[in-house]
């Protein structure tokens, strides 16, 4: 009778047993059945998560006795028991099933189930790490379901020395893997349980710290690693720190064998295109006082091999994953107050940069054109970590760059001067905004020429020819009956011509930072620029957003179907124009204008009045809206009183012609006097706009009378029901007070109107005048390179 059992929905408790013993039955292989689809298992994973199959939490009483209304085994101590059975199995494909559902086990099981069985599940899977015979898909595997193990394990407070205890008991063994295995795929998953271990138990690697590192720092330096697992190797090194004492000398430490693996590489790179004795000197200033200088990254040579020693790109690769591992380890968090090397890592940004690739007359005879040709083809990816490294120091230690503030003003400025490629220049101003926000008011009166000349070469040097449509000369343009063709004598005219090409897309993403780096300038520092950059800036920025808004930089249409482009680009282009814009409206400016003379407040003027209808729309489209005999078609009650009434079916044709308010008005069908309409308004309105809008009906009521046809007649039986109406409302009120009535409204009306006009006269005299007011700026909130650990 079990197949005919009735759930109550999808949510009921009865349903997942039988869906979890479903899967097993059908997707997981036990003993004897073999595994029939690999791709199976991402159903079974993906359903156990989605339906919580595996939580064991029943919500009320009410669904804890439905569960223990059958005292069997439950399906969870099925799920279990099958998989510790195909974690021993001896079959690779079946280990593999196993050991990744227990690590989607650890994940989704209820804590109780977790707590009592995570120890069994560790040494299963610690097992088949230490196997040397085991399959890379089971190694792979093992490593991730043990860093989802201690990811869970990590939530128990009560158990932190027994995850201690077990995370110590993974790292030499993967670190042996590390060593001995070759496959990037089981590189992967080593470094991801490496980086759960510290970030979780960083007390596990007190015992097998240098190890760790010289083998970390070996795959770095090898030339069999992609640099893809470059970073991820340089990524864990960042973190390595937080594993040995966790305190500011260990952070230092690291990042001092860091730069002088860095500057030992680049003199080896920059062998002929720099004084030799700019290498010595900078490996000199990482040496403390008095003291020897730690030995590099992987031993005293680096542990370079020969290959990478002769290979332009290995070498810049490698010195890129480590420029990247300093980045990381500058702006991630840690628990102590570091001691950043500020003019170490300047000296090197700075000697990097100053490399472009040219020859030094007394280097010329030391390097050949072929190996000029490499270093010049790596420059740009060196250069690109290096402006990384630099952004990284100024977020670190923000507004305590005070005293290198013009070391790095130096290198800002003459680097922009001979940078050409966008994404480098990108890069650059996404430096000056980090420089702008962290040092305030000063540093932008330092880079504000700088940031304007070279905003307006990217803002206005774009491409413009192609930004405007190919004009055609008069000898170039047929007439559109001739079939002849013309022989024009100008050929030269026409092959310039036939060179200009349409439709090319610009570098949006150039723009976008331009602008981004104006609007922080304009924020931080528009208050003291000078007469010079702030009108240029002014006008570029209102020039770009009106080309932006207008489509003249780019065909959307076109750019939508270019390969790697899309439409989002072009609106992101116009929303950072746009709000550059705005803050050159917002920012305080040192001279002010007259309205007259500005082209600002002609544009401000049109947009107000083009965003008028949006914000307040008082007219809604006449498109779409239904008319009055279509919502009500077979109305009998209001045919008889169209036919009956004249005046409304002038009314409905009036509203037919596009008043929204008239059709609005005809849904009441009862028509009150103008009496009765004046009453309301005298009682509702104050005096003077009552007097006033009681002028404009007389006006508007001359005009309907003049232009139209013929008079409007109105039944004798709607003449006396709405003459009753008037007469039965006046009767109300006492003749003498509505005598009394009209003559204090007489005298306060004469009143009303004398005090506007002087009122008017007053705005008038004062209408010149220009008094804005300055809006705030708000202060930066500067971050110290104090944190707390990660959690």
């Amino acid at each position: 009778m079990a197949s005919f059992e009735r759930f109550d929905d999808m949510c009921d408790l009865r349903l997942k047993p039988k869906i979890l013993r479903n899967l097993l039955s059908e997707y997981v292989p036990n003993e004897k059945q073999p595994l029939v689809d690999f791709q199976s298992l991402s159903k079974v994973v993906s359903t156990i998560s989605t339906h919580k199959l595996l939580s064991e939490s029943p919500s009320s009483s009410a669904d804890q006795k439905k569960i223990q209304a059958k005292p069997s085994k439950s399906a969870v101590d099925e799920w279990v028991e099958r998989l510790l059975a195909l974690v021993s199995s001896d079959m690779p494909d079946k280990c593999w099933v196993g050991v990744v559902l227990i690590g989607v086990t650890c994940r989704e099981c209820c804590s109780g189930r977790f707590f009592g069985l995570y120890s069994v599940w560790f040494n299963s899977l610690l097992s088949h790490i230490k196997n040397p015979e085991s399959s890379r898909i089971v190694l792979v595997a093992s490593c991730t379901s043990v860093s989802d193990l201690l990811t869970r394990l990590s939530r128990f407070t009560n158990t932190k020395k027994e995850a201690v205890s077990h995370a110590s008991k993974v790292v030499l063994p993967i670190i042996k893997l590390l060593e001995e295995e070759s496959s990037e795929a089981l590189w992967e998953s080593i470094v991801h349980l490496l980086s759960t271990i510290v970030i979780l138990f960083p007390a596990a690697f007190h015992s097998s710290y240098d190890k760790v590192e010289a083998v970390i720092a070996s795959k770095i330096f090898s030339a069999k690693t992609s640099f893809n697992m470059l970073k991820k190797f340089a990524h864990f090194l960042a973190l390595l720190p937080k594993a040995n004492k966790g305190d500011a000398g260990s952070w230092s430490l690291m990042m001092q064998k860091l730069l002088i693996s860095i500057n030992v590489h680049l003199n080896n790179f920059f062998q002929g295109l720099e004084d030799e004795t700019v290498g010595k000197k900078a490996i000199q200033r990482l040496a403390p006082p008095g003291k020897d200088s730690p030995l590099p990254l992987g031993g005293q040579d680096g542990a370079l091999d020969d290959a990478s020693w002769n290979s332009e790109e290995l070498i810049v690769s490698r010195v890129s994953a480590l420029m990247f591992c300093s980045s990381t380890m500058l702006t991630s968090s840690f628990k102590s107050k570091l001691n950043v090397p500020v003019a170490s890592l300047l000296s090197l940004v700075e000697r990097v940069l100053a490399v472009n690739g040219s020859l030094p007359r007394s280097m010329s005879p030391f390097m050949t054109g072929i190996q000029q040709e490499l270093v010049c083809a790596e420059l740009p990816t060196l250069h690109s970590s290096a402006l990384e490294l630099l952004r990284a120091t100024i977020k670190c230690i923000r507004s305590q760059l005070l005293p290198y503030a013009a070391s790095v003003v130096r290198v800002v400025s003459s680097y922009f001067k001979k940078c050409s490629l966008p994404e480098l220049r990108i890069k650059l101003y996404s430096i000056i905004k980090t420089l702008l926000k962290s040092m305030g008011v000063g540093m932008a009166m330092q880079l504000a020429n700088e940031v304007v000349s070279n905003a307006s070469v990217d803002l206005e040097g774009f491409d413009t020819v192609s930004s405007k449509p190919p004009s055609l000369t008069n000898g170039a343009v047929l007439k559109g009956g001739s079939k002849k063709r013309k022989h024009a004598s100008n050929s030269g005219a026409e092959a310039e011509n036939s060179a200009v090409e349409v439709g090319v897309p610009h570098n949006h993403s150039l723009k976008i930072a331009a602008l981004e780096a104006l609007e922080t300038l304009l924020t931080i520092g528009g208050a003291l620029g000078s007469n010079g950059w702030r009108e240029r800036v002014d006008k570029l920025l209102m020039t770009t957003a009106t080309n932006a808004c207008e489509g003249r930089w780019a065909n959307a249409e076109t750019y939508h179907h270019l390969p790697n482009k899309s439409s989002t680009d072009l609106v992101e282009f116009k929303l950072a124009a746009l709000r550059a814009f705005l803050a050159s409206l917002v920012s305080p400016s040192p001279v002010r204008k007259c309205q007259a003379e500005m082209n600002v407040a002609e544009f401000c003027a049109h947009a107000l009045m083009s965003l008028e209808v949006v914000i307040h729309p008082r007219a809604l489209p006449l498109d779409g809206l239904p008319s009055l005999s279509s919502q009500f078609p077979q109305s009998d009650s209001l045919a008889s009183q169209k036919h009956n009434t004249p005046g409304l079916n002038k009314l409905d044709r009036i509203a037919g012609d596009g008043s929204v308010l008239s059709n609005l008005w005809l849904a009441n069908v009862d028509v009150p006097a103008n009496s009765e309409i004046e009453r309301t308004v005298d009682t509702t309105l104050p005096l003077p706009e009552a007097k006033r809008l009681k002028v404009g009906n007389d006006l508007v009521g001359s005009e309907n009378v003049k232009q139209g046809d013929a008079p409007m007649e109105v039944p004798e039986s709607t003449k006396e029901s709405l003459g009753h109406v008037s007469e039965r409302d006046d009767d109300m009120v006492p003749k003498e007070v509505v005598s009394e009535t009209q003559e204090e409204e007489g005298l306060e009306g004469k009143d009303s109107l004398m005090e506007e006009a002087a009122v008017g006269k007053k705005h008038e005299s004062l209408g010149e005048s220009d008094d804005d007011s300055v809006p705030s700026l708000k202060a930066d909130d500067y971050l110290s390179s104090d944190s707390d650990i990660e959690s």
